[in-house]
């Protein structure tokens, strides 16, 4: 059987009902969001039982898809808790579990067979005989390891044509071989594979050297806690991988049979989705529509913070291009978000902050469709006080001179730094 090439879909993260709905007002065609306890975003998911039935009847509404995400490895412990959830889980209608735990899969196929599964990254899935294999056991869509290159996906889909398979194409990547770290548990006990990674990849480590010429990894706060290591690079962050960024390999994607390309981030904010949701939308509708590769595009994604960015495995083995040394924060951007649209008058448009916004900063209004840069020209509250600057963290409301068109639903404003 032939693998028939068709329009991959754009799989956004949903850290909250909010990201949610910027999500498909920018493009996405599905989401993913993590069920309470049982996903790897246990730290930062504002989902509960309520709302994700909330955020499925919305995708529904707009003819989109919902993916459950599942994907903890399970300690004992949590076995009963996820049987006695599972049939809120399904009742709720996702339009799939995306799982990890073999136990966990074959509970569900057990007792809700009719229950499409997505095998997470987390059980690192890298060759057509291991997406055989989860073939048979009835699940319907692979998300292939980060270590896959476009090549070996090439291969998986000539084996396993009547199988979707997932790739991920933008956001964070874990040093980690796709997230068996443990770090987090080692110098925290919070275990990554339960949910509960502290990101101690992105911490600052210097060298430091014994007299028997043994090298050992200190970490800023835990001093005595020598890590011994045979790397040479001082005072560096050698464990912080670079952001993925494959925008630009969309077309040999799409070629190699992915049927969904997927963007992490649960835990970014509204604007990193509408950016990377509207960037990765036109790079996919290009290629359908037999376009070439926009290279604006990465000067778009060039405005979300980052720590700077790589293809990973998908061309060539990752090497050290692929870590950033100098730092641990996602900051290098271009732009920076600042306010939400709330509501537009002639003449002006209401606004919200989400960072500082002042009088005279230059900013870009962005919309699903479009970008224009202005001017701030005044801020005034809804009482109709003038003022300097609004700052994130509040509720405020304040109208903003603007004098162009309708701007549609989920548009914001991001300054230019």
């Amino acid at each position: 059987m032939s693998h028939v090439v068709k329009k991959p879909e754009l799989l956004i993260p949903a850290g909250c009902l909010e990201r949610l709905k910027y999500a498909f007002a920018y493009g996405a065609d599905a989401v993913y969001a993590g069920a309470p306890q049982f996903s790897l975003r246990v730290r930062e998911n504002s989902f509960s039982e309520e709302n994700i039935m909330e955020g499925i009847a919305y995708a529904k509404e707009h003819n989109k898809k919902f993916y459950l995400t599942v994907n903890v490895l399970a300690h004992n412990r949590k076995i009963k808790p996820f049987i006695n959830k599972l049939e809120a889980m399904i009742a709720a209608r996702p339009d799939a579990l995306i799982m990890a735990d073999l136990g966990l899969i074959d509970i569900v196929r057990n007792s809700y067979p009719d229950m499409p599964i997505h095998v997470s990254v987390q059980t690192n899935t890298m060759n057509w005989a291991a997406v055989q294999a989860w073939k048979k056991m009835g699940v319907t869509r692979i998300i292939l390891s980060r270590e896959v290159s476009i090549e070996e996906m090439k291969e998986i889909r000539q084996r396993v044509p009547d199988i979707e398979l997932e790739a991920f194409v933008h956001g964070a990547v874990c040093v980690a071989h796709s997230g068996r770290c443990l770090l987090s548990n080692y110098f925290s006990y919070r275990d990554a594979n339960d949910g509960c990674c502290t990101n101690a990849c992105r911490w600052k480590y210097r060298l430091r050297e014994q007299k028997t010429h043994r090298y050992f990894l200190q970490e800023a706060h835990r001093p005595d806690d020598c890590l011994e290591i045979e790397e040479d690079e001082q005072g560096t962050y050698i464990l912080n991988a670079k952001d993925l960024r494959a925008v630009e390999h969309i077309s040999e994607l799409v070629a190699a049979g992915v049927d969904s390309m997927k963007v992490e981030g649960r835990n970014k904010s509204l604007y990193y989705v509408a950016v990377v949701t509207r960037a990765y939308r036109k790079a996919i509708d290009d290629v359908m529509a037999g376009k070439s590769f926009d290279a604006g595009l990465i000067a778009e994604l060039n405005k979300i913070h980052n720590r700077g960015y790589t293809s990973g495995f998908l061309v060539t083995r990752a090497g050290q291009e692929s870590i950033r040394y100098d730092e641990g924060l996602t900051n290098l951007y271009t732009q920076e978000f600042s306010a939400v649209i709330l509501d537009q008058k002639p003449g002006h448009i209401l606004v919200t902050p989400r960072n500082r916004l002042c009088v005279g900063d230059a900013v870009e209004i962005m919309t699903s469709q479009q970008s224009f840069r202005c001017r701030v020209e005044g801020l005034v509250t809804e009482d109709g006080l003038s003022v300097a600057a609004i700052h994130g963290g509040t509720d405020v409301r304040v109208w903003m001179p603007y004098e162009g068109g309708p701007l549609p639903p989920f548009s914001i404003i991001s300054k230019i730094v």
